[in-house]
Parts: structure tokens; C-alpha cells; sequence
């Protein structure tokens, strides 16, 4: 263990601890908070040669005024290696990674049309366009509010308007993600949490990550739940305070999707990393797949509105402190989680938190995320302005 990494980890998450705090106790536009140790945050640096975590806060509310009049806050407890958090958006790395190993075993084309297999938005989106975020898709609906059935959920994201051109522009789409997870499932047959489980997961030894499974109760067991960071009091929909289940309103109406909806431990989270920093023997792939995952797959033309570019699936270039470390491939999840690694060095660095929690507009994570870069890839030819 690098003794400066456990100090910049500590620094870290104990700032974000502190934040939480201070922004709580000033209260939100959802009312005063006054509580303390609110934000559950974990943080890891995992390098060729060793690495360290720091933890810090509590798992859920503490003080009963802040819960929903109809529930009972959990008993606060501390946040552990253990702890489940909701990844949101970092799901869609998982997604990437099955499409990456179906490529590999030919059962998935990134440029058949996605309309050879089921319906789609519009007969020329393929799989690449799904995966770089260039349909031309929205970047969300409110699934949430169709009614009827998981299928008529779907049926609405296959029937919407195009927003562009397909490999055009570049808009981040959930939308997207939630088809190409349905795409996946119909070329196997199999539902993308077992999927993923049989080719991702458990490769990479990713023990305890998991997806919840019904529409509108897309919920982990009540054991894991319990283990589990909680995220937001949600009032539209009105489902109280979230804890194990899904924050992400739209997975969450569907169950199972392959923008959001996995849960995931820090050891989980280091596990995926190190499948994409090319350091989990169990999940090799070959260089002309892996190629596709790690440098940028966007047409010239098409720009991101940041100083990143996109894979099948991830960005590339993660600001620091001081720069930008523009090996490094990452995402980042709305609830406040990251994934980075470096595929040239095998470095991973994880930032693991509840940020929506009790309300998401108290504080952001910028400031933390570069500085774990900076921490973890920040010497040396890594960052560059």
C-alpha cells in the first residue's frame, strides 16, 4: 500500500464528508437538513503493485425530521469496503464490456443495424452508433410514466423521434444504452443481468455486483439491501427515500436496462476497472476488440462539448488538478460514482459515493473526481495540459 495514495485518498473523502455536512446544515430548496455524515463515500487507488482505500460517512439519514412522514430512516451505519452503492451510469460500462465479449464471439456486429433484430427508432442505428452515443437519440424519457406493461415501456423508447442524424452528433443517451441492453437480450435470448454475470462479472470477479430485477421494483434483497447506501427522497415518482433499489427513474420503471440499475462494492468496482486497465486474466480480449474500448471510435467531426473523447462505451481523457490525463478511460454515474483506469499503466482509481443523498442538488463531485486523478494518473507524461 503507497502510503501517500492512503493520505490523498483520506483528504478526499473525508472533504466530501465534510461538504455533505456543511451543505445540509445550510439546507436545500427541499427544505433545511440539518444533519451530519449524510454522504456515504468510498475511494480506491489500485496499482500493478499494490494499492489503497479510505472510507468515510454513514450509510442513511440521521435525524427522523428529514425522512419521509410515512418512513422510518435507517439506523445510520457506517460505510465499509461492503457497501453497496447504486453505480447509475457506470452500468453502462458493464453493458459495454458484454458487447465488447458478444463482438468478440461474433454474435454482436457493431455496424448490422439494430433493426435487423428488433424494432428500432430508426432503420440505420447500429450497435456503434448506440455505444458512442451518435443515434441521434434523446438522451432520456420518462418511461416511468407509460403505462402499461415492461414491453409498452420499451415500445416507447423504440418509437421515439431522432434528434439528429444517426453518426452525426453526439448527445449521451440513456435511451441508447436501454436499447442496445434489449438488443444484447435478443441475439441471447438471455436477460442482460445473467448475461453480464456470465461474461463480465464473474470474470472479473465482481462477486457481489447485481442489478435489481422488476419493473418498479427494481430491488435488491432485503440482506443487500440493508448493506446498501441510500440515495434520494424521490417525489416524482413518490417513492420516499431509495434505499437498494434503483435511483434511476427510468431502469427503475423497467427493472432491468443497460443504462443504470447495478449495484456494486468498491472490490466490485475494482474489479471492473481492471478489465479495462488490462489486468484481469480471467477476461482477456483480444487487442483489435480491446482497441475499440480504449481509443476513441468518433468521427473527426463529431464533438463531445468536453475536452474528452468516446469508445464503445467509455471516455477518454479525464481532467486533472493540472491538466488532462488523456490515456484514461473512465465514466462517471449521476448518483455520484467513477470508474478510471490507464490501459498503458494497469492503474485503477474508484470514487464511490451517495451524492443525491437526501437531495441531488445540495453539492457536485468535480472537484473530487479531478482530484483523484490528479492522485492516481496525475505524474509525469499522464497529465498534460
Amino acid at each position: 500500500m503507497s502510503p501517500a495514495d492512503h493520505v490523498r485518498l483520506t483528504e478526499i473523502v473525508t472533504a466530501l464528508t465534510h461538504a455533505a455536512a456543511e451543505a445540509l446544515a445550510a439546507g436545500d430548496a427541499a427544505g433545511p437538513a440539518p444533519l451530519e455524515g449524510a454522504v456515504a463515500a468510498a475511494a480506491a487507488i489500485d496499482r500493478p503493485g499494490g494499492g489503497a482505500i479510505a472510507t468515510g460517512g454513514s450509510l442513511g439519514l440521521i435525524g427522523r425530521e428529514n425522512a419521509p412522514s410515512a418512513q422510518e430512516p435507517p439506523a445510520p451505519a457506517p460505510v465499509t469496503e461492503d457497501t453497496l452503492f447504486d453505480m447509475a451510469s457506470v452500468t453502462k460500462v458493464v453493458t459495454a464490456l458484454t458487447a465488447a465479449v458478444l463482438l468478440e464471439d461474433g454474435v454482436l456486429d457493431p455496424e448490422e443495424p439494430v433493426a435487423a433484430h428488433m424494432d428500432s427508432p430508426d432503420p440505420r442505428i447500429t450497435p456503434r452508433h448506440l455505444l458512442t452515443h451518435t443515434a441521434g437519440l434523446p438522451a432520456t424519457l420518462p418511461l416511468w410514466r407509460v403505462p402499461g406493461s415492461r414491453e409498452d415501456r420499451i415500445a416507447a423508447a423504440t418509437g421515439c423521434r431522432l434528434e439528429s442524424e444517426p453518426g452525426t452528433a453526439f448527445t449521451y443517451s440513456c435511451i441508447g444504452f436501454i436499447l442496445l441492453g434489449e438488443l444484447l437480450e435478443t441475439l441471447t435470448g438471455a436477460p442482460l443481468p445473467d448475461l453480464a454475470r456470465s461474461l463480465v462479472l464473474d470474470p472479473a470477479g465482481a462477486s457481489t455486483a447485481r442489478w435489481g430485477a422488476e419493473p418498479f421494483a427494481a430491488t435488491l434483497s432485503p440482506a443487500l439491501a440493508e448493506r446498501a447506501a441510500c440515495t434520494e427522497i424521490q417525489d416524482d415518482p413518490p417513492r420516499g427515500l431509495v434505499q437498494g433499489a434503483t435511483h434511476d427513474e427510468t431502469a427503475w420503471s423497467l427493472g432491468r436496462a443497460g443504462n443504470a440499475g447495478l449495484f456494486a462494492s468498491l472490490a466490485d468496482a475494482l474489479a471492473i476497472g481492471r478489465v479495462l486497465a488490462g489486468r484481469c486474466p480471467a477476461l482477456p480480449l483480444p487487442p483489435a476488440v480491446r482497441s475499440l474500448l480504449i481509443t476513441d471510435q468518433l468521427p473527426p467531426a463529431v464533438r463531445t462539448g468536453g475536452r474528452w473523447r468516446q469508445s464503445l462505451g467509455l471516455r477518454i481523457g479525464h481532467e486533472t488538478e493540472t491538466g488532462l490525463a488523456q490515456q484514461v478511460v473512465w465514466h462517471s454515474g449521476f448518483t455520484g460514482t467513477m470508474i478510471q483506469a490507464d490501459p498503458r499503466g494497469g492503474t485503477v482509481a474508484v470514487l464511490l459515493t451517495n451524492r443525491v443523498h437526501p437531495h441531488r442538488s445540495l453539492f457536485t463531485l468535480e472537484a473530487a473526481r479531478r482530484g483523484l486523478a490528479s492522485a492516481a494518473f496525475g505524474s509525469g507524461e499522464a497529465a498534460q495540459r
